[in-house]
C-alpha cells in the first residue's frame, strides 16, 4: 500500500471534521469571490463561525494554541456579524407595506 493511502486510513473522525471546516471556508469564500454570496451578508457570517466551529473542534484531537486563538476569533467575530444583521433586521421597518403617503390613492 502507499503512504498515502495508508494515511488516509488513518485519519480520524476528528481530522474529518477539521477537513470539513476547512471546506466550508474554501467554498464560502469562493462564492464571495464569484459574486454567488455577499461578503458582507449574514449568509457568509454564518459559514465562517460554522466553519470555524469545525476546525475548533479537530483541535480537540491535536491542539495548537494559534490556531485555537484564530478559530475563537473568527467564531467571535462571526457572532458579532450575525448579530449585527439580526438586530438590523428587526430595527427596519417592513418593506412589504409602502407608507400611506407614497400609495397611489387614485
Amino acid at each position: 500500500m502507499s503512504e498515502v493511502y495508508q494515511y488516509l486510513l488513518s485519519v480520524g473522525p476528528l481530522q474529518l471534521i477539521g477537513v470539513a471546516g476547512f471546506l466550508v471556508y474554501i467554498v464560502a469564500f469562493g462564492l464571495v469571490q464569484i459574486g454567488r454570496l455577499d461578503g458582507n451578508g449574514a449568509h457568509y457570517s454564518f459559514y465562517n463561525v460554522l466553519a470555524a466551529s469545525l476546525v475548533a473542534t479537530s483541535l480537540i484531537a491535536e491542539f495548537n494554541l494559534a490556531s485555537a486563538l484564530i478559530q475563537c476569533s473568527w467564531i467571535l467575530i462571526g457572532l458579532i456579524g450575525i448579530s449585527r444583521h439580526v438586530l438590523t433586521k428587526r430595527s427596519k421597518p417592513s418593506s412589504s407595506v409602502a407608507p400611506l403617503a407614497a400609495r397611489d390613492m387614485t
